[in-house]
């Protein structure tokens, strides 16, 4: 895990949901130990005891298995059963034993965003599995043994709506040309909120495809910005972002409208840029025109135009070669 002042305030920004979702883990493993203690055996023990007290007379007579069902809901937990509960316990104490780390994700250069996102949240996503194994196997609920694969993992498509507006937030650091944040849509739902901590340069505004009216967006330079993001009742993300990108906050709460919600801080004062991590020039333009469009900003200085046809010729000898191949080719009939 990468060192690095910026995780730590974030994490403390998030501290609030983090520590809620602690407490929730750790009421439910209390809850789990004290039906333990008090379903201390197995069903079939119990059994075997009872058949012991009718004696060698009902041998034949009596079916000791469903006398012993009438007399109370805990023998009606088999051995599977209780193994079930307390394999849920152990996935339980498991991820609360983690601490703070339990939030923490480093997305390692050339690895997908998305999927490391995905991958943290399924993990985390047992707690749910877990608690509703519990809820479920000691009323036996669970045929067929179908309960595995949410000890296993527990992936977010997966969760309920409660559990959504129980997420546990994630702070996670991945390098600027790594930075995808499309792909992340799908986790602003709930209460999920997502802080990316920036290494190196990023494109100017990373985040802006995922402005949409309910979730809260930011992009900053400063970990003390990220208390608004922390207050936001409902799903949010936001990057500590390089000093070379834009900064700006989307915030649901402030209006109606997208000008109303979203403000501008700071926009680069460099318009000449190159591609980052495959995201080309005029896609980073197309972005930062997006920007200022939502904010419905007269005064704001326009971002670069796209790179068109028979623009100036780039420096870049990989475009140049692209510019060649395209001047050799026949494209009069395509289209």
């Amino acid at each position: 895990m990468p060192s690095d002042e910026r995780i730590e305030s974030a994490l403390e920004a998030l501290s609030g949901q983090t520590k809620s979702f602690r407490s929730a883990l750790a009421n439910t493993i209390e809850q789990i130990r004290n039906f333990q203690a008090s379903h201390g055996s197995a069903t079939e023990g119990k059994v075997a005891r009872m058949k012991e007290e009718l004696g060698p007379f009902a041998t034949g007579l009596i079916d000791a298995d469903k006398f012993s069902a009438l007399f109370a809901d805990s023998l009606k937990l088999d051995t599977l059963t209780l193994e079930t509960i307390d394999k849920a316990l152990q996935t339980l104490t498991e991820l609360a034993a983690r601490g703070d780390k339990l939030f923490v994700v480093d997305v390692a250069h050339g690895e997908s965003l998305r999927d490391r996102v995905a991958a943290a949240l399924e993990d985390l996503g047992r707690a749910f599995g877990a608690a509703r194994v519990f809820e479920m196997s000691k009323f036996g609920r669970f045929p067929d043994n179908e309960h595995a694969r949410s000890l296993g993992s527990f992936p977010f498509h997966r969760w309920s709506r409660g559990e959504r507006r129980m997420a546990p937030p994630l702070v996670v650091s991945v390098e600027g040309c790594d930075l995808r944040a499309a792909g992340l849509a799908e986790f602003m739902d709930g209460l999920e909120k997502l802080v990316l901590v920036v290494r190196d340069e990023s494109t100017p505004v990373p985040l802006v495809r995922l402005i949409t009216p309910g979730t809260f967006v930011q992009q900053t330079v400063d970990p003390a910005d990220l208390n608004r993001l922390a207050s936001w009742s409902g799903p949010g993300i936001a990057a500590l972002v390089p000093e070379s990108a834009a900064r700006f906050v989307h915030d649901p709460g402030a209006g109606a409208d997208a000008g109303a919600r979203l403000t501008i801080d700071s926009l680069p004062e460099d318009r000449r840029r190159k591609p980052v991590g495959g995201v080309s020039v005029s896609q980073q333009s197309e972005e930062l025109l997006q920007l200022e469009s939502l904010a419905g900003q007269m005064g704001v200085k326009p971002a670069a135009e796209p790179v068109v046809a028979g623009a100036a010729a780039s420096s870049d000898p990989v475009d140049k070669l692209a510019a060649w191949l395209l001047s050799q080719a026949d494209l009069k009939n395509v289209g």
